[in-house]
């Protein structure tokens, strides 16, 4: 039996629990060092809150303060969760060579990623020597709706649970009018297997992805390349494009067969 004043404080604890991953996560992905003033405005926290907060991850080793700077940033202990988080995520170093080669033989930009709240996260990003305009590399945020990246991820879900992230993307994004393009991902993706978007993201930028679909993948991996949209207008991305991304795919997939 929970008793309220129990259920009580464990609101107050995870409450207090979320603040504190909000304020670490505001570091990312460069941490570059903050004061409580940025970091009030960067995670929407009054700065009373924020200076509780920092007060305890100095404390526990999560945050590192700079005394000449009066700023902080992200500690020992925060390090090594990252470090320990990216020794279960192989499939980023599996992958990474068939990443480069393909980016380099298709001139392109081409993103391992996962999702995160509203955004996808770009966790391996290679790049071929046309690419150096696409304003994307490792730790870069991606608008979930917008990308073809968070699209596919969106799509991946069941149909319950797409519906009610829908609802919350309305809610978020309001007036944008993006279920149909949702909608229209989806189609391409169980006809095609990937889905494309045209200048959703950077203008004259077009992107094609993919779900990396293997039981040993550690997260929900989508795998993305995008390219200046003269080089490859829609009916290049969808036939030539997309099947040669979806090749890709399906090698790395094989590499992680056990």
């Amino acid at each position: 039996m929970v008793f309220p004043n129990q259920d009580e404080s464990y609101s107050k604890a995870v409450r207090v629990l979320s603040r504190g991953l909000t304020l670490i996560r505001a570091f990312c992905p460069r941490n570059r060092p903050l004061n409580n003033g940025e970091l009030s405005v960067a995670t929407g926290l009054t700065r009373p809150t924020v200076s509780r907060i920092t007060a305890t991850l100095t404390r526990t080793g999560y945050l590192d303060y700079l005394p000449n700077q009066a700023r902080y940033r992200l500690g020992e202990a925060a390090l090594a969760l990252g470090f320990g988080a990216l020794s279960g995520q192989d499939i980023r170093l599996r992958a990474r060579e068939r990443l480069q080669r393909f980016a380099d033989r298709e001139d392109l930009l081409v993103v391992l990623g996962t999702r995160d709240e509203m955004t996808m996260v770009c966790h391996e990003v290679c790049r071929g020597r046309g690419a150096l305009t696409i304003r994307v590399g490792a730790g870069s945020r991606l608008l979930l709706p917008y990308s073809a990246m968070g699209r596919a991820w969106i799509n991946s879900l069941p149909l319950s649970a797409r519906h009610t992230l829908l609802d919350e993307i309305e809610s978020t994004f309001p007036g944008q009018n993006l279920r149909a393009a949702i909608d229209e991902a989806d189609e391409q993706i169980r006809k095609l297997g990937f889905c494309v978007t045209f200048s959703s993201l950077e203008p004259d930028v077009n992107s094609v992805a993919t779900m990396v679909d293997h039981e040993h993948a550690p997260d929900q991996y989508v795998l993305g390349c995008s390219v200046p949209a003269f080089r490859y207008p829609p009916d290049r991305c969808r036939e030539e494009l997309g099947p040669r991304l979806l090749e890709l795919r399906h090698a790395i997939e094989q590499d992680l067969q056990p």
